[in-house]
C-alpha cells in the first residue's frame, strides 16, 4: 500500500473514475432493456411516489407489497412528468451509478474504522469490483439495500461485542433499529434479522440476570431501545399495511410467494387476485401459507428444494459476478486458523457467546431461507446472496485481524508466511484483477438479476 497519502488519493481517484466509467459502460451496453430485472417496475414507483408528493388523491399504494417505498423515493427526486419512460430509465441508470459510489464511500470509512488500513482498502475493493459494479447500472433498489443492510447488521454486532456507557448504548440501540427499518423500507427482508437480535439479547439477558442484574438490566433497555425505534420508523407504512391488507407486515413475497413451489405456479396464484392492492380475494383454504406447504409436502420434497437452492447459490456465483474466488480464499484461511487456533477461537467464542450465537442464527435463517426461496424467484438466488456477502466478509476479516490470530506464521518452503502476506496476496489479487479480468467480465455479465 502507498504510504504517502497523496499517493493514496490518486490511487482511489483513479479506481473510482474507472468504475465509474465502466459501470456507466455497461449500463449503455448490457442493460438496454428496463423491462428486465424488474427495473420498470421500480421507475413506475417512483413515477407513482412523485404523483403522491404533489396531491395524487387517494395516495398511490407503492410497490404493490413487493417492492419497498424507499429506493422508490430516491428515483422520484430525478423525474420529471416532461420526460419519456426512456430518459427516465437512462437518468435513473446514471444516478444509480452515483449512489453507488456514495455507498462504497460509507463502506469505505466504516472499513477504515474497524480493520487495519491493508484489509480494510482490500475489503473495500472486494465490494467495489467484485459486485457492487456489476449492479451499479440498474434502476434496482438492491445496492442501496445491502449498504443498509450491513450497517444493520453491524450496529447488532456492535452492540454484542462491545461494552460502553448507558447513554452510549442506548444511542446504538436506537441507530441500530432505525437503520434495520430503513433497510425493511428497501427491502422487506429485515423482519428475522431484528427477531434473531432480540431473541438473542433476550437469552442474554435472563442467563445473566443472577450473575449481574445491573448489565442484565442495561442490555434489556437495549433491546427495548432497538425494537421501539424499528417500529416508529416504520410505523406510517406498517399502518397503510394494516389499513389495506389488514396485516401490519404484511409482503406478497413472504406472506404468498414463498410458499408456493415455483414462480410459474405463483404467477397464477395470488397475484392474480389481487394480493397487490388488498388482501386477496380467495377462500381461505386456497392460500398458500406455511402450515399448507408443510402438509403437502414431504421432508425429502423440502430438502430437496433447500439442496437445489443451496447448489444455486454455488453455480450462479461462480458464473456471474466476481467475488467467488475471494470469498473461497478468505474462508480457507478462516478455516484453516480455526483448526490451528482452536483455543483462541474456543476462548473468543466464549468471551462474546452473544455475538456468536448470532451470528450462527444469522447465517442458518437467511441461508436457508435464500435456498428455499428458489425455485419462485424466477431468477435465480444471487441478488439474495449478496446482501449478506458484505457481513461475511467483515467478520472473516476481523477474524482475520484480531490478536488471538494476527501472530500466525507458516513455513512455505523454508520461507516465514504471514497473515500480512496473505493481505498482500489479496491486494495483489485485486490488481491484476482490476486491471485485466473486471471490463470484459462485466461487459459479458448482465447483472440485473
Amino acid at each position: 500500500m502507498p504510504t504517502s497519502p497523496v499517493l493514496r488519493v490518486a490511487l482511489f481517484t483513479a479506481l473510482a473514475v474507472f468504475y465509474v466509467a465502466a459501470a456507466s459502460e455497461h449500463a449503455r451496453t448490457v442493460n438496454t432493456f428496463k423491462a428486465r430485472g424488474d427495473q420498470s417496475g421500480y421507475l413506475w414507483d417512483a413515477q407513482n411516489m412523485y404523483s403522491n408528493w404533489h396531491g395524487a388523491n387517494p395516495p398511490i399504494l407503492i410497490g404493490e407489497r413487493n417492492r419497498m417505498p424507499l429506493y422508490a423515493a430516491f428515483l422520484a427526486a430525478f423525474w420529471s412528468p416532461e420526460m419519456s419512460n426512456d430518459d427516465f430509465f437512462t437518468r435513473a441508470k446514471t444516478w444509480n451509478i452515483y449512489l453507488s459510489v456514495a455507498l462504497l464511500a460509507v463502506l469505505a470509512i466504516v472499513f477504515a474504522r474497524c480493520l487495519p488500513p491493508l484489509p480494510a482498502t482490500n475489503l473495500t475493493l472486494v465490494v467495489a469490483f467484485g459486485y457492487f459494479i456489476f449492479k451499479a447500472g440498474y434502476t434496482q433498489s438492491e445496492l442501496l439495500f445491502y449498504t443498509l443492510f450491513f450497517l444493520a447488521f453491524l450496529a447488532f454486532w456492535d452492540i454484542l461485542t462491545r461494552r460502553g456507557t448507558l447513554r452510549g448504548t442506548l444511542v446504538r440501540a436506537v441507530a441500530a433499529g432505525a437503520l434495520a427499518a430503513l433497510a425493511h423500507l428497501t427491502k422487506a427482508a429485515l423482519l428475522p434479522l431484528v427477531a434473531i437480535f432480540i431473541c438473542v439479547c433476550t437469552v442474554d439477558v435472563l442467563r445473566g440476570v443472577r450473575i449481574d442484574p445491573r448489565a442484565s438490566m442495561m442490555k434489556l433497555v437495549t433491546v427495548l431501545m432497538a425494537g421501539l425505534a424499528f417500529l416508529l420508523v416504520l410505523s406510517p407504512y406498517i399502518r397503510e399495511n394494516k389499513r389495506a391488507f389488514g396485516h401490519y407486515f404484511y409482503n406478497v413475497n413472504t406472506t404468498f410467494y414463498m410458499w408456493y413451489d415455483d414462480w410459474p405456479q405463483a404467477s397464477v396464484g395470488t397475484i392474480k387476485h389481487g394480493d397487490g392492492v388488498g388482501w386477496p380475494t380467495m377462500p381461505a383454504e386456497d392460500l398458500p401459507s406455511p402450515s399448507r406447504y408443510w402438509r403437502e409436502h414431504t421432508v425429502r420434497q423440502i430438502a430437496a428444494r433447500v439442496g437445489g437452492g443451496t447448489w444455486d447459490m454455488l453455480d450462479r456465483s461462480y458464473k456471474t459476478y466476481w467475488y467467488f474466488k475471494y470469498l473461497a480464499l478468505y474462508l480457507a484461511c478462516a478455516l484453516w486458523l480455526a483448526i490451528g487456533r482452536r483455543a483462541e477461537l474456543r476462548d473468543m467464542i466464549g468471551r462474546h457467546r452473544a455475538a456468536a450465537l448470532f451470528l450462527a442464527l444469522y447465517a442458518a435463517t437467511y441461508g436457508l431461507g435464500i435456498a428455499f426461496y428458489a425455485p419462485v424467484s424466477g431468477t435465480g438466488t444471487t441478488r439474495f446472496l449478496i446482501a449478506h456477502l458484505t457481513p461475511l466478509f467483515f467478520v472473516l476479516s476481523v477474524f482475520l485481524t484480531t490478536r488471538a490470530v494476527e501472530d500466525s506464521a507458516w513455513r512455505v518452503a523454508g520461507t516465514r508466511v504471514t497473515l500480512q502476506h496473505f493481505h498482500l496476496l489479496v491486494l495483489a489479487s485485486l490488481g491484476f484483477d482490476i486491471a485485466f479480468v473486471i471490463w470484459p467480465r462485466l461487459m459479458t455479465t448482465y447483472g440485473g438479476f
